[in-house]
């Protein structure tokens, strides 16, 4: 009499068994992202991803905020080492090295919203400016979206930007 070992006819290598091996695994990788941290930054424990730094049309009351303000918990006025330029074009470019002082805000990011957030700014940004890790004067880590052009032809400007408001 043959012993029924529980595998289906054909064996682990049945789509039965892949199946079955496959939703095990899938399991075992969600219990494990609960206990382990990738570094990538939960919105919950005050990481940069949790945190954006923005200094021209994304701030509140300007043009683009209102795309963003469903993402955002909170905002506060900011500053992070760098140099801020008229692109000539409707909004400011920031170069985050060397001396000097962007003015702008940092919005808080809800985290059940965050990756949401991050596609809408890359989706915004995207062409004309990178993502890059800053720290406000106050110590906070942030992205920001620095300028990926020249600034050689650009005038420097100083204080809060006050362009086009929403």
């Amino acid at each position: 009499m043959e012993q029924n070992s529980g595998w289906t006819r054909g064996g682990w290598r049945s789509p039965a068994g892949i199946g079955t091996i496959a939703a095990v695994a899938g399991v075992l990788v969600a219990v494990l992202a609960l206990f382990v941290d990738t570094g990538g930054g939960d919105a919950g424990d005050g990481s940069r991803d949790a945190h954006y730094f923005v200094y021209g049309t994304t701030m509140p009351g300007h043009l683009r905020y209102k795309q963003i303000e469903d993402f955002v918990v909170a905002t506060t006025r900011a500053s992070v080492t760098g140099r801020m330029y008229d692109s000539r074009a409707g909004y400011p470019a920031a170069k985050f090295s060397g001396q000097g002082t962007v003015e702008g805000y940092l919005l808080r990011i809800r985290p059940d919203r965050l990756s949401e957030a991050k596609r809408t700014f890359t989706e915004m940004e995207a062409g004309l400016f990178e993502p890059v890790e800053v720290e406000t004067k106050d110590g906070v880590a942030a992205t920001a979206f620095e300028w990926i052009g020249s600034v050689d032809d650009l005038e420097q400007l100083s204080g809060m930007w006050n362009g086009p408001e929403a």
